[in-house]
């Protein structure tokens, strides 16, 4: 896995420095930016028993790279430029077609930067793509995990692997609805193992979730999305409990002053968005531009939709008329989805960052 990391390392910042070339020449991306990742998944480009490039299959139509394994071909991997939209419909009817002709059940479609698994005999098409990663935006562990599921070792149980993965999946959404139902199960958990020993023993319910979060606060950091939407929340003076006075002890890191950069978004009517928390500069600035503009980007963070019509069970989302907005990521994350939209919509928005200290 670390092996991978860092190859995945290596390309961001050659595509940070070298972009343009690659939104070009489709070949200095195949060279520079697959084949890497392709050798470190275990697939060795220069040998033919694994990897045959440009080879024609019985119609005469040439995939980028057919993947073999024992002889047989196990995976095609079309490639393009960076400039080019890979949920195109007529670059995915391509790689379906390399792939039912080839009788196998699984395609990749990538740049280099955004990976994305396709699935080829599902009936609905939208479910048809598996999984879609992006070395850029996504969190490294998350492009590794994705990525080492087609790995030469785990090819073969490759369709084994994500059944496992989507059971999984759907059964932690039933269980963890959200950050706040871990801190209720953690809660109650605690409190049936204080009452083995102390049967006796009373407590808020209250006073026991916000020791509870303190606790997790202490093994993991809050997200800056967690910490943002309730680090304005104050108690009142006069709701404070006997356990409360030592709040200041167990939870002096959460009750600090602390300095966070936050959004301000200018449109060219002079309109400016710019609100106390991220999340309602966020989320107003994608309602004033209108989700159904932004819909057809297909921007996604995570393998989530940013803009989507269904209601993801696990990720924070906002409803904006039947739109959901995912708002699950970091303050650099939602400045670059803003600054992504800008580009591609052509708004000519004045994105700012600037601190305020609460």
């Amino acid at each position: 896995m670390k092996e991978i990391e860092n190859i995945l390392k290596e390309i961001q910042e050659q595509v940070s420095e070298f972009r343009d070339d690659y939104f070009s020449n489709e070949q200095a991306v195949r060279t520079q930016l697959i084949e890497p990742i392709l050798n470190v998944l275990g697939w060795r480009t220069s040998n033919p028993k694994f990897v045959k490039p440009n080879a024609p299959d019985e119609d005469g139509k040439i995939p980028d790279y057919t993947l073999l394994k024992n002889s047989k071909t196990t995976l095609i991997v079309e490639a393009k430029n960076l400039k080019v939209d890979l949920q195109n419909k007529n670059i995915i009817d391509q790689l379906a077609n390399y792939c039912f002709k080839s009788g196998i059940d699984f395609g990749i479609l990538t740049n280099g930067v955004k990976w994305l698994l396709f699935k080829t005999f599902e009936r609905n098409p939208k479910d048809r793509i598996i999984w879609q990663v992006d070395l850029e935006k996504d969190k490294i562990d998350y492009v590794t995990r994705s990525l080492s599921s087609f790995t030469y070792a785990n090819i073969d149980t490759l369709d084994t692997l994500l059944k496992k993965s989507k059971t999984l999946d759907n059964n932690w959404k039933l269980l963890i609805e959200s950050t706040d139902s871990v801190v209720t199960i953690i809660s109650q958990k605690l409190l049936e193992k204080i009452k083995q020993t102390e049967p006796t023993f009373k407590i808020e319910p209250t006073d026991l979730i916000t020791f509870a979060q303190g606790k997790l606060v202490e093994l993991f950091e809050l997200s800056e999305f967690d910490e943002e939407e309730k680090g304005d929340e104050i108690l009142p003076d006069e709701k404070k409990t006997e356990f409360a006075e030592v709040e200041d002890v167990i939870f002096k890191r959460l009750q600090k002053n602390k300095i966070r950069d936050k959004i301000s978004v200018t449109f060219p009517d002079k309109t400016v968005i710019k609100h106390k928390k991220v999340v309602d500069t966020f989320v107003e600035t994608i309602k004033r531009i209108g989700p159904e503009k932004i819909l057809p980007l297909n921007l996604y963070r995570a393998g989530v939709a940013i803009i989507s019509d269904i209601k993801d069970n696990f990720y924070y989302q906002h409803k904006i008329g039947k739109y959901w907005i995912m708002v699950h990521t970091s303050t650099k994350e939602k400045i670059a989805v803003l600054n992504e939209i800008n580009d591609n919509l052509n708004l000519k928005l004045k994105i700012e960052t600037f601190t305020n200290e609460r």
